[in-house]
């Protein structure tokens, strides 16, 4: 369907096929020897055959994608706008727009609305609701037009005709959603688990199997070579575009062909004020719709493509996940009538209570002797604080924090018993022990 103003280079220039204007040949070049009389068809099959090279090499080794730019989005006055960019078809043409184009929705659709392709639904207020998406088709106009002869004898007249062809895009917007295209090579993308498995390719998964059984440090060249032997398989399947009833036979893998932009989902119009909406006086409605430029294939530069390679290995065990860690006593000091602990890890307020501690007074006379806590409480500074019903009047005072038992103290962040993981594991932790030395 049509569409979106391409480069004004074309503006004012003759246009045609681009088998007429761009010749393509990569298998034929032109054999020069002394005194050789040139015409125009050696000089088409001189340039085809470079022409025909690079195509070739743009179709099958690269395959299409958006080079850099052709961002597509909405501007101030809610056109639909195409950056600049560069990309490659499936039929290996360098697809290059000068600068950003743009169209009023509502007037394409007014002008596009008895296309049998184009469905749309009714919505409230008398307006429309479709998709669509945007691609670009590669487009060679003929430029520049010099003197030239009508005849090929002395004396006759001579007219204009164009000495350039200029290669340019044509933006199309397409009815519906964009259909993803069968990407190839499903043997190599099974392999490496990028595609669910086919069973109708149950060599792919044992060969996968196979290699996953493998000592680590043998996997890296099984990898390769089961690689290099899929690849043969998928390759041989490829095949260029065959005729059919509408498109000729070609060396392409697609051949003419679009690249995909961006898809346009849900874009609602309705009539302006005060016109019909079958005149053309049509606005998007609110809010605009999304362009989703990720259902584009894009390519990334060789370089880097090398850095990217130097990242994590794909495959590559996961780190394991370290132990459970409880929190441990840094410091403990004993006041008047109060014992602070300082910890490595916040510990969760919840766990702290007498039932926690234990406190005991050891006299030289009367020997050890329990205190009774009255509170312990988490501080503002995170350090924990225990109350003691008496002061201790012995030469010892031991301090036994529980990391094990039914009440231990726990982390604020996991849980881990306090000094985990014990002997019981890492559901168990280690009892913090500490005797003051009283004057």
């Amino acid at each position: 369907m049509a569409m979106i103003v391409d480069s004004s280079a074309c503006v004012a220039a003759g246009q045609g096929t681009e088998a007429a204007l761009l010749p393509v040949n990569p298998f034929t070049a032109l054999q020069f020897h002394f005194g050789m009389l040139l015409g125009v068809d050696d000089l088409d099959t001189g340039q085809a055959y470079p022409r025909g090279k690079i195509r070739l090499h743009n179709a099958w080794l690269h395959r299409e994608g958006v080079v850099w730019g052709f961002n597509v989005a909405f501007n101030t006055r809610q056109e639909l706008t195409v950056d600049a960019g560069l990309g490659l078809d499936a039929a290996g043409h360098e697809l290059h727009l000068e600068r950003q184009a743009c169209v009023d929705l509502g007037a394409w659709y007014a002008a596009n609305q008895k296309d049998p392709s184009f469905t749309f639904e009714p919505v409230e207020g008398g307006g429309v609701r479709f998709s669509l998406h945007v691609v670009a088709r590669f487009k060679a106009c003929l430029t520049r037009p010099v003197p030239a002869l009508l005849e090929p004898c002395a004396g006759a007249q001579t007219e204009t005709a164009f000495s350039r062809v200029f290669e340019t895009v044509e933006l199309l917007l397409r009815p519906g959603l964009a259909v993803p295209k069968d990407p190839g090579y499903h043997r190599l993308r099974q392999l490496f688990g990028l595609e669910a498995d086919d069973p109708a390719l149950p060599e792919v998964a044992a060969r996968r199997a196979l290699v996953q059984a493998l000592p680590a440090v043998q996997q890296p060249a099984a990898w390769l070579q089961a690689l290099r032997e899929l690849a043969a398989f998928d390759a041989a399947g490829l095949r260029p575009q065959t005729a059919t009833q509408s498109l000729p036979a070609s060396m392409f893998p697609e051949d003419p062909c679009d690249l995909l932009l961006a898809d346009l989902a849900d874009v609602v119009l309705l009539p302006k004020a005060g016109q019909a909406g079958d005149s053309g006086g049509w606005a998007l409605g609110t809010p605009l719709p999304s362009p989703v430029i990720t259902v584009r294939p894009s390519h990334i530069a060789t370089a880097t493509i090398q850095e990217l390679l130097c990242g994590p290995l794909f495959g590559a065990p996961a780190p394991a996940a370290p132990a459970t860690t409880g929190p441990t006593v840094l410091d403990a000091k004993l006041g008047e009538q109060t014992i602070t602990l300082l910890t490595s890890r916040p510990l969760a307020a919840a766990s702290i209570s007498p039932a926690g501690f234990w406190v005991s007074d050891y006299g030289d006379t009367t020997g050890w002797a329990p205190m009774v806590i009255t509170a312990a409480a988490l501080q503002g500074d995170g350090s924990v604080r225990i109350d003691l019903a008496s002061a201790p009047t012995g030469t010892r005072l031991r301090l036994v924090a529980r990391g094990t038992g039914a009440t231990p103290l726990l982390s604020a962040d996991d849980g881990a018993a306090l000094g985990a993981p014990g002997a019981g594991g890492t559901d168990d932790g280690v009892d913090f022990v500490k005797l003051f030395i009283r004057s």
